[in-house]
């Protein structure tokens, strides 16, 4: 059997969509986008995360981020909630590290910094917005391998984020040959819908079809 990684690294972002529709769940991250959309291929790994907060008084932050960078593994993709603060959580130095060590993407619910060299990279990185303002002296991080919310979505650490040009998708564990049984559907389907669009159909003719796409049965 194809495992899990293997098998959405496949499946574009929007087929996870119509999934997400058809079953009833929450697998689309609201607003994340690729840093450097014309060189990114599509992604896949397992979520490593970690969650940024607003410094409170003078103690000492539990972790680093650059600690927390050093520690993600291979084939994972760095899921950072930042609670949507417009400073700089990521830049250039992480996603170098992150790139060497084999990581495969980074997804980060705020901003991020150092375009140019994150493209020179080709490491994809997906963030709301980028600002050269970077995070110290007003963020830090607070937590790390925990459960998060990220752009709207609840991640916890091993569930299945996948990203391509339209976004990002994170498939939980507890849901996966669920979502795997309906991304088939839907490919069965959109075969059928393509080989009728060779054959002159309208798409009055086709409705019907598509709109298997977001249910069950």
């Amino acid at each position: 059997m194809v495992s899990n990684i293997e098998f959405f690294s496949n499946v574009a972002t929007a087929t996870l969509a119509d999934a997400s529709t058809a079953l009833g769940l929450n697998l689309i991250m609201d607003g994340p986008r690729p840093v450097v959309p014309e060189s990114y291929p599509h992604f896949a790994g397992p979520a490593a995360t970690l969650v940024f907060a607003p410094i409170q008084g003078p103690r000492k932050a539990p972790y680093s981020l650059y600690d927390v960078v050093d520690n993600i593994p291979e084939g994972a993709v760095a899921v950072v909630a930042a609670a949507g603060s417009p400073l700089a959580a990521w830049g250039s130095g992480a996603s170098g590290v992150c790139s060497r060590r084999g990581v495969v993407a980074a997804v980060i619910d705020g901003a991020t910094r150092d375009v140019e060299e994150i493209r020179d990279l080709k490491f994809p990185v997906f963030c709301k917005s980028v600002w050269s303002l970077a995070f110290p002296r007003k963020l830090e991080v607070i937590a790390k391998d925990t459960s998060v919310t990220c752009c709207g979505v609840q991640v916890e650490p091993g569930d299945v984020v996948v990203g391509d040009i339209d976004g990002v998708a994170v498939i939980p564990q507890t849901f996966l040959e669920e979502v795997r049984h309906q991304v088939d559907r839907i490919h069965d389907i959109e075969k059928e819908v393509k080989r009728r669009v060779a054959n002159g159909e309208t798409m009055a003719n086709l409705f019907p079809i598509l709109a298997k796409k977001f249910t069950t049965d």
